[in-house]
């Protein structure tokens, strides 16, 4: 009898072993392993008196089109002596932040020119690039390898203070050793600003992708604590006060991860304010 008794034990713990593998199998969540997508930022150096600067953003709205939504992210940064504003018009442009970045990266001496995730491309003397060689990099950028970190974004906005929270989260695909940065941009589209172009001054211009302001340093505010796939970092930046003038419904969050020697972007994300 004793051994029937085992016997009929061992059998409904095997029984209830199986239900239970069973069911975890159609109701279990699973880790998601994927990779996300690898995006690419395009930061491209501009003015409002500068006369071929007009195919250069035609050329940048051209190349966002042409890949999936988000995959490209445009960060117009108006800099130099070709950036200073018409007397008649309503906004200036320049940024401390934009010129910080200018001469970083550079400094340009074209315009329009643009940087391809700040990468200095093998046989090419400078990180700034005539347009014609845009399209070709962003392919090259957007076919790599996958990203080594991925970026998730969170905010709050209040209308009426006008107060802007954000906290940004990073998950690391791998281990990296070498030092990162993060940068936070703001950018705005829809502003109406005189623009020189082939045929003169259109004063009724709409630009797009401004850079408006950041919410880290020029290049971007150390990386503290381990990178590696054990270790998700949650990094809180200090509230950022929308100006008035600023059109709330027009502005962007772009956020990224730098390589604080090599300048590289590893990764991008671009979301709406509001």
């Amino acid at each position: 009898m004793k051994s029937l008794i085992k016997i009929f034990t061992a059998l409904l713990i095997l029984l209830l072993s199986t239900i239970y593998l069973m069911g975890c199998k159609e109701t279990c969540p699973e880790i998601d392993k994927s990779q996300p997508n690898r995006n690419v930022l395009i930061e491209e150096f501009t003015g409002v008196r500068c006369v071929n600067c007009p195919q250069g953003h035609q050329l940048a709205a051209s190349l966002q089109e042409s890949y999936p939504e988000g995959s490209v992210i445009v960060v117009a940064i108006h800099s130099g002596a070709l950036a200073g504003p018409y007397p008649f018009g309503t906004h200036n442009f320049l940024t401390t932040h934009g010129s910080e970045i200018d001469a970083q990266i550079g400094p340009s001496g074209f315009w329009p020119s643009a940087d391809i995730n700040r990468k200095l491309f093998s046989g090419e003397t400078e990180r700034y690039l005539d347009k014609a060689k845009w399209p070709g990099y962003v392919a090259q950028e957007l076919t790599g390898s996958d990203p080594k970190v991925r970026i998730e974004e969170e905010h709050q906005f209040n209308d009426t203070s006008r107060l802007l929270n954000l906290t940004v989260k990073l998950f690391y695909n791998e281990t990296v050793n070498n030092n990162n940065n993060l940068s936070v941009m703001l950018t705005e589209s829809g502003l109406i600003e005189p623009q020189l172009g082939q045929s003169g001054i259109d004063t009724f211009y709409v630009h797009r992708h401004v850079l408006r302001d950041m919410m880290t340093q020029s290049l971007g505010d150390p990386i503290d604590g381990t990178k590696d796939i054990n270790h998700p970092l949650n990094i809180s930046l200090p509230s950022f006060t929308i100006p008035a003038s600023w059109n709330a419904d027009s502005v962007h969050i772009v956020t990224f991860v730098t390589d604080t020697d090599s300048l590289n972007v590893l990764q991008v994300i671009e979301n709406k304010l509001k």
